[in-house]
């Protein structure tokens, strides 16, 4: 199955031949591992993709993140051409997620030192509203990984597995959820822009941001569920390595 962005039979070939032996750790380069999938980092023929297959730590765990792959495949045909979102290749055989690798640095690694920061804010706020515009929410932007710099300062968005997509128009609770993650999407720009400083919010920006009780609400359940499922653990663990 692949999307319009086709690669050649023969790449897909490759790609497919390695995910079936994965033995050659020069290429292929672990990124991230978390319940949604593993992203690897996999060179072919002079080209790097990432790669997102699920997970095998249990047949309850493969099952979960490939629904997660699934959900975010369909998510990256919706916007497929949307600039600053990575090309989409389609699945592998194994159902793995086959991407465009972003050759830049996350905004966490950069936001202290990021040049043109009033420009950069101002394009991935473009970003932003574009994939609104086509139905599509990320919902979890407030994680600074989310959000590439690559180059020229280009801002990507990546990691769609909890994005939202909104097709009909009668559905009144999804489509009230919809609103929601679309807020939380603008209210993680505000908050990276001004690095909490809410009280430094210019009045034109204040038009993109509201907080709720039910915002709270949602950090307080993303903070649990971070510390149930050991995240911060696996994080310093991957490190270690």
């Amino acid at each position: 199955m692949v999307s319009k962005t086709k690669l050649s039979k023969e790449i897909l070939e490759k790609i497919n031949q390695k995910l079936r032996s994965n033995e050659d750790n020069d290429l292929v380069q672990l990124i991230n591992q978390g319940h949604q999938g593993i992203a690897f980092q996999m060179d072919v023929d002079g080209q790097s993709f990432l790669v997102k297959k699920t997970s095998q730590a249990s047949p309850l765990a493969g099952r979960i993140s490939q629904y997660f792959i699934n959900h975010e495949y369909k998510i990256y045909q919706r916007l497929e051409s949307v600039a600053g979102i990575p090309k989409c290749y389609g699945l592998s055989d194994d159902g793995s997620l086959i991407l465009q690798y972003i050759d830049g640095h996350s905004y966490r690694e950069k936001e202290r030192t990021l040049e043109g920061r009033d420009q950069f804010f101002a394009d991935l706020l473009t970003l932003i509203l574009t994939i609104h515009a086509g139905g599509v929410s990320h919902g979890d932007l407030k994680r600074k990984d989310n959000i590439l710099i690559g180059e020229n300062n280009q801002p990507y968005l990546i990691d769609f597995g909890t994005a939202m997509s909104l097709n009909f128009e009668g559905q009144l609770i999804k489509r009230w959820l919809y609103n929601f993650s679309k807020q939380t999407d603008l209210n993680a720009w505000i908050k990276h822009k001004y690095f909490r400083q809410y009280d430094q919010i210019t009045e034109d920006d204040l038009a993109y941001y509201s907080s709720s009780k039910l915002d709270k609400l949602i950090r307080l359940t993303r903070k649990f569920w971070r510390t149930l499922t050991l995240r911060r653990f696996r994080k310093e663990r991957e490190q270690q390595k």
